[in-house]
């Protein structure tokens, strides 16, 4: 089943409207400035979960813990999906 999302308007000023236009041009291939706003908040998201892995392994008692319990969960399930770096190497160490 597929719902329509409401459309709605936001004031940007100038600028910043311009600097978004050229990051959904350059980085983007030229996609919709709604399109760019998507994909920079998905890319916010993924940020701050690699920054909470940071987090979690400064903490070596918690990492461990951590490593231990997706180890469990991987025996378990089997499902062979890669690891988040393999999914997104340019968020690698």
């Amino acid at each position: 089943m597929v719902f329509a999302m409401a459309m709605t308007s936001m004031q940007l000023d100038s600028e910043l409207r311009d600097e978004l236009a050229k990051i959904a041009a350059q980085d983007f291939q030229g996609v919709p400035l709604g399109e760019a706003v998507n994909r920079l908040i998905k890319e916010h998201k993924i940020n701050r979960v690699m920054r909470q892995y940071e987090e979690l392994r400064a903490n070596p008692e918690e990492w461990a813990k951590y490593q231990g319990d997706v180890a469990t969960w991987d025996a378990v399930t089997g499902d062979g999906l890669p690891d988040a770096y393999e999914e997104y190497p340019e968020h690698a160490r």
